[in-house]
């Protein structure tokens, strides 16, 4: 497991030991944005973009940026102020929700970015695990933390996409967890909540974090209380409990119950 990453001002280099898979430029972001004709007659985001979305209008996360970046307007009618993760949650309606793709509210995203802010080493970058559209990047960049530090990643193609195009700043990375071998001192996540899922996603995290290493979690309610399968308390030897709470935001798409948990490396 490597230590070492150079933060230039403009962009986050990795060393090529830690197995990067992808790494997008400012350069290679614009070579790859479609181009898309202004709609004439914009439909409503909710219940309706998507009902009456033809095949030449942008469908994927990235896809509408590069038409807001085009027509400085959204493809669609929207008055709210986070609509990456409005028109994510708008898009599973149809296929519905696969990988645990639970996005983080937005109460639960700044809570969460609040305690990061709180237990977090400074001087140390953050990783946004399993970072989706980027709730909580989103959430601690408003709470003062530099893009800069932030290092995001995701197995999903169409997110880290997306995740690039709104924090240029942040490094955005292709990636699944285990795939991950540099130490991540402070790490924030919405895991994937399927048992076997999260129980990997634990021990990644005992890899790559040592005694005294932070984690701000969202994770199913109860999870790590659970004695079967026994895995889980093999796991959370390792850890130590500092704060738990119930969430108090629901998921836009699923029922499940969840909590903030933090967690440090024993």
């Amino acid at each position: 497991m490597s230590d070492e990453m150079t933060i230039p001002k403009s962009r986050v280099i990795f060393n090529p030991a830690m197995r990067i898979i992808r790494i997008m430029t400012f350069h290679k972001i614009e070579d790859t944005m479609k181009t898309f004709e202004k709609i004439a007659k914009r439909y409503a985001l909710t219940n309706s973009y998507y009902k009456h979305r033809q095949m030449e209008w942008p469908d994927t996360l990235a896809e509408i940026y590069d038409y807001l970046q085009q027509h400085s307007e959204l493809p669609f009618r929207y008055e709210g102020d986070n609509w990456s993760y409005d028109a994510m949650c708008e898009r599973q309606k149809r296929p519905g929700v696969y990988l645990s793709q639970y996005l983080t509210p937005d109460r639960m995203a700044r809570q969460m970015a609040a305690l990061a802010v709180r237990y977090f080493d400074n001087d140390s970058r953050i990783v946004d695990a399993c970072c989706g559209t980027g709730q909580l990047t989103r959430a601690m960049i408003a709470g003062g933390v530099h893009p800069s530090a932030i290092v995001g990643f995701d197995a999903d193609a169409e997110l880290v996409d997306l995740y690039e195009r709104l924090y240029p700043e942040a490094a955005a990375l292709r990636m699944q967890f285990h795939e991950i071998d540099f130490r991540c001192e402070n790490i924030i996540a919405n895991p994937p909540f399927v048992t076997a899922e999260c129980i990997s996603f634990f021990d990644w995290l005992i890899k790559v974090q040592r005694s005294g290493d932070y984690a701000v979690l969202l994770l199913p309610y109860g999870f790590i209380d659970k004695q079967r399968p026994k895995a889980i308390q093999e796991t959370m030897r390792h850890f130590i409990i500092h704060y738990r709470t119930p969430m108090q935001e629901p998921f836009a798409r699923t029922n499940y119950r969840a909590e903030i948990v933090i967690l440090e490396r024993a």
